[in-house]
């Protein structure tokens, strides 16, 4: 037997449809019942489920456990579906086995990858793993603030920089940058990921 959800919260406003989410996710694990749960929010998906199935055009994108489409999506698309994604080009400069030694304005970055990868990448970089500081430091790049908005758990950036646009999510919400701002960003390599496509 299989209980199928269909997108069941999508008229509910966003409180109450975090209520209902955790008293259906709660019920579910009661009743051990195999359940489908077809929705658009992500946020929903990945708090509820045990095992995501992203589709793009009917075909199945990229599989797995909440956390591993999160940190580890395959494709731009993945990347961009379950939360937010920075895609920008890097260069590969080092490869010694599955360690890539990539750089990205003037970024230099250590990472693995299982696939074989060539002279250049796209890489993800999640908004919450980039850090804007004053001052600048080792392995930084200069950015001006174009779009800064408070949504009370945090400030919400979006930053113009040597590649491109970057959109940043920043818990720090006393000291935060202003419009216009000159400021320099600094990345988590947990953040960064490398994409097949």
């Amino acid at each position: 037997k299989v209980l199928l959800f269909d997108e069941p919260l999508s008229n509910l406003d966003a409180k109450l449809r975090r209520q209902v989410r955790e008293d259906i996710r709660e019920l579910q694990l009661k009743l051990g019942v195999t359940t489908i749960y077809v929705t658009h929010d992500q946020e929903e998906a990945l708090a509820i489920s045990d095992k995501v199935i992203v589709m793009n055009n009917a075909i199945i994108a990229q599989e797995g456990r909440p956390e591993d489409l999160y940190n580890n999506p395959k494709t731009t698309f993945v990347a961009n579906f379950i939360g937010d994604a920075n895609i920008v080009k890097a260069q590969i400069e080092t490869k010694n086995k599955n360690d890539y030694g990539i750089n990205f304005g003037d970024i230099q970055m250590k990472i693995s990858s299982k696939i074989d990868l060539k002279d250049s990448v796209s890489i993800a970089l999640r908004p919450e793993k980039i850090e804007i500081i004053k001052e600048k430091t080792n392995n930084c790049i200069a950015a001006k603030i174009i779009n800064a908005s408070y949504v009370g758990s945090c400030y919400q950036y979006v930053v113009s920089s040597s590649v491109g646009e970057l959109f940043i999510v920043s818990n720090e919400i006393i000291n935060h940058f202003k419009l216009n701002e000159e400021v320099f960003i600094t990345f988590d390599e947990s953040g960064i990921t490398i994409l097949e496509d």
